[in-house]
């Protein structure tokens, strides 16, 4: 393999990974799903439910200080 087809299966790879965030209410790593996202204060929060999501948007301020 030419370094040119390793560093596109790398890139490949990567992308087949999304990147994890911590949900801000229940503390676990959650994929960036913009079904499951808030935004606030010009910030994206992302949930691993639409529970979590709502918990956020009814007391944003108690939750974003564990961002």
């Amino acid at each position: 393999m030419t370094t040119a087809s390793l560093t596109a299966f790398a890139q490949a790879k990567k992308a087949e990974k999304p990147e994890k965030v911590r949900d801000v209410v229940c503390g676990i790593m959650v994929d960036k799903d913009p079904a499951l996202s808030v935004k606030h204060n010009g910030d994206t929060y992302y949930f691993c439910s639409k529970t979590d999501a709502e918990k956020f948007k009814k007391e944003p301020e108690k939750y974003r200080k564990k961002k």
